[in-house]
């Protein structure tokens, strides 16, 4: 399997890119990344995956709309998880396949699960990492955090925030070191490798990373784990659910009230990882992805 062929799809004007492993054939493998990840952050579990899976494969990765080298929102736009799911349909109407296996991972898990209670007879299997969508939330916090993104949104009009500016790096080296220390499990060349994929230059010379800065605010819209419950119900298709041992995600006491929505799964701890699991051990994930696929 040759690296990734790159191409783009338009969703209402809005660019997505897709990355491509291996040839149109058979069903297809799709990988939807995380909050602030990009696409190629995929690539060390691909090349695992594989080694493994003894046969050809045929994986797409999307960059999520603000992500890697997708399109972002532009002015007076958001980021909605509607959004990210109606991008994740037009990814799949391109293919033109009737059926597929999904992986997400953090964010893409929940943009994952959304899809997959949307459209159950289209998924044959669905593995969310470190997915199972973010604590819940009640009511009562909707006006605080409304308030807080209307203030940081007037921030971000008057200018007044300087947290955007505090993100650029003078070199990739740099940048390297800072993603190195806040996820040690990786060794120096993978963070430096992960770091070149995920940045890009400014005109000023300075490194930023690819993520449209508006993902460092607080989304306006609370997050209710039993409207998620209900999309985990219309789920038809085996669900495999992975947790990296070493992930805080491990001791979230609502873990089970969601697994038990589903009426197929199974639940795998990967060892030597944390909450970026493809990344930490893609040895392993690619392992029990292949198991569970197979």
């Amino acid at each position: 399997m040759s690296g990734p062929r790159s191409h783009f799809i338009d969703v209402r004007g809005l660019s997505i890119h897709c990355l491509e492993w291996g040839e149109r054939n058979g069903e297809p493998l799709i990988l939807v990344h995380g909050w602030r990840d990009h696409a190629m952050s995929w690539n060390y579990l691909v090349a695992s995956l594989k080694k493994q899976a003894g046969k050809s494969l045929w994986i797409i990765a999307p960059d999520c709309r603000g992500h890697g080298d997708s399109g972002w929102v532009g002015a007076g736009g958001y980021y909605h998880f509607p959004d990210y799911v109606h991008d994740l349909d037009c990814v799949i109407h391109a293919l033109d396949v009737s059926s597929f296996n999904l992986v997400g991972h953090s964010m893409g898990g929940t943009i994952s699960f959304l899809y997959a209670g949307t459209f159950p007879q289209r998924v044959s299997k669905l593995i969310l990492v470190e997915g199972i969508g973010p604590l819940s939330m009640s009511f009562s916090d909707a006006p605080a955090r409304m308030e807080k993104f209307l203030s940081e949104m007037k921030a971000i009009r008057e200018g007044t925030t300087v947290e955007f500016a505090s993100f650029e790096y003078p070199s990739l080296e740099e940048a390297a070191k800072r993603f190195h220390r806040v996820n040690p499990r990786l060794d120096a060349e993978r963070a430096f490798q992960l770091t070149c994929w995920g940045m890009r230059q400014t005109d000023t010379g300075k490194w930023i990373w690819k993520f449209d800065p508006l993902h460092r605010t607080t989304s306006p819209q609370p997050f209710y784990a039993a409207q998620a419950i209900e999309f985990y119900r219309r789920i038809e298709c085996p669900v495999l659910a992975i947790l990296g041992k070493e992930s805080r995600q491990t001791r979230r006491p609502d873990m089970q009230q969601r697994l038990d929505a589903i009426r197929d799964h199974r639940l795998i701890d990967i060892d030597r990882a944390g909450h970026m699991v493809h990344q930490d051990n893609p040895e392993k994930l690619a392992e029990v992805v292949v198991e569970f696929l197979s």
